[in-house]
């Protein structure tokens, strides 16, 4: 299979070609090398191209068999929040790729995000969130999680639109994925690397309290492999989560107990923590996949790959 990762030097996009080299497939990877802790997988067999994505939409007439679109602006909440207008160059990045994959790619797989959904579901006392209630056709969206949410909004608004031109597009919607070789700018790694300095008091940002659905890399792969092999026709849309909402104290707690330390947790909230509540509706994923890796193991495997 001939396959396309743009992103490819990035977090998802290493996951994703270690997947494909494991399966012996016929691999571009494309990247820039601009955003922190990205870097090529050495002594592997597959073309890397250290350039612009937009050189090859703008002039290549190649095809794919299945291309994956994750070459994007990164951080995290900190940017997110302090610096919306980072994430704006991912609205032509995200036009220009669905332009060129008409016509270029058999199957295109696009990282939305649990961000498109409506922060007035998030709130203190919000359920899980299913697929239904952002869908790009629908007559009225609700209010996304800032400018990053938004953009993503809009990528997915655009591979519904491809859809019309013959273009088959997978839009999964990780909830918090984590794993070996995030950046710091996130929230797992910092928080483990703050525990294996022994930090006591363990500092985490905001109240403490917000939750999220942490869901570790290798699942996501996994999930979105299992989903392409079922097969991909027009937009489709699926959360990509554990179905449970884990706090923030939670997470310096169990990576605590892994080190074997036991620190006092303290919170500051002069830094941004986001929504109230974030979890998936995974039902549609847990038809097709069950995640592998539970929250502790995934935490040790961090920490481990840390020190």
């Amino acid at each position: 299979m001939k396959v396309l990762i743009s992103g490819g030097a990035g977090f998802l996009g290493r996951q994703f070609l270690i997947h494909h080299l494991e399966h012996r497939d016929d691999i571009t990877a494309i990247d820039n090398l601009s955003s922190a802790g990205s870097y090529w997988l050495p002594n592997r067999n597959y073309d890397r191209q250290t350039q612009d994505v937009r050189d090859l939409f703008r002039s290549s007439d190649d095809e794919w068999d299945l291309a994956y679109h994750f070459a994007a602006p990164v951080g995290g909440r900190l940017k997110i929040e302090g610096d919306p207008l980072y994430n704006a160059g991912s609205l032509e990045l995200d036009s220009m790729f669905f332009r060129w994959a008409v016509g270029h790619v058999k199957t295109a797989v696009y990282p939305s995000s649990s961000a498109v959904y409506g922060v007035d579901y998030q709130g203190a006392s919000a359920g899980a969130l299913h697929e239904g209630l952002f869908y790009p056709t629908a007559d009225g969206w609700a209010r996304p999680d800032e400018m990053y949410g938004f953009t993503k909004m809009a990528g997915e608004v655009l591979a519904a639109k491809a859809a019309g031109y013959g273009l088959n597009t997978l839009c999964i919607r990780p909830f918090s994925g984590y794993g070996t070789g995030q950046s710091m700018d996130y929230p797992v790694p910092s928080i483990c690397q703050r525990a294996l300095n022994r930090e006591d008091p363990l500092v985490i940002w905001g109240s403490g309290s917000q939750t999220r659905d942490f869901i570790h890399v290798s699942d996501i792969v996994g999930a979105t492999a299992a989903l392409l092999k079922r097969g991909i026709v027009g937009y489709e849309a699926i959360n990509l989560g554990s179905g449970v909402a884990t706090s923030f104290v939670e997470i310096a707690s169990r990576a605590a107990e892994i080190i074997g330390y036991h620190p006092a947790i303290e919170t500051d909230e002069s830094k941004p923590e986001g929504v109230s509540t974030r979890f998936s509706d995974p039902a549609r994923m847990f038809a097709v996949y069950q995640p592998k890796v539970s929250l502790r193991s995934g935490l040790a495997e961090v920490i481990s790959s840390l020190k």
